[in-house]
């Protein structure tokens, strides 16, 4: 498990429709943003992680879930001024989750990984989430190689 940082922003029609992701944010030469997400929006956003399982209201003064599973633990809050902000130590699996769950409430969302800069739309998250099992998978296999060959 790593710890994790995304936030889920809205972006233009034409950036989901025609860029390929991922994609620095960085490298755009125009803000392919769409503005933050209005209180309706925010509404439907915190009923849909609500519903999710193992998913708490955390009770800390923000409007915050925490998504706690075998795979790790997630905060997801919404801030007044109109962002979504996901984080904690996790596996990618969970963010996954929580992302595509967004998406039923939010089409025009993707996410954005805030260490690295770059924003996902499903397909990419994907792919990431593949690559981060295989890599633990190698781990796993290296370790009980290790682990073998000193018995």
């Amino acid at each position: 498990m790593f710890f994790r940082e995304f936030s889920v922003v809205k972006v233009k029609r034409a950036v989901r429709q025609s860029w390929e992701f991922p994609f620095s944010i960085d490298e755009c030469p125009e803000s392919p943003l769409a503005g933050p997400f209005s209180e309706e929006q925010l509404k439907a956003v915190d009923r849909t992680v609500g519903h999710l399982p193992f998913s708490q209201r955390t009770h800390d003064g923000r409007r915050a879930w925490s998504v706690v599973t075998k795979h790790g633990e997630l905060d997801v809050w919404l801030t007044s001024d109109g962002s979504v902000f996901i984080e904690g130590e996790t596996s990618l699996n969970l963010v996954y989750a929580v992302f595509l769950q967004v998406l039923e409430v939010c089409p025009d969302v993707v996410l954005e990984d805030r260490i690295t800069g770059e924003l996902h739309d499903r397909a990419s998250l994907l792919r990431l989430v593949r690559r981060d099992e295989q890599k633990t998978v190698w781990r796993l296999t290296t370790a009980a190689m290790m682990a073998t060959a000193q018995a």
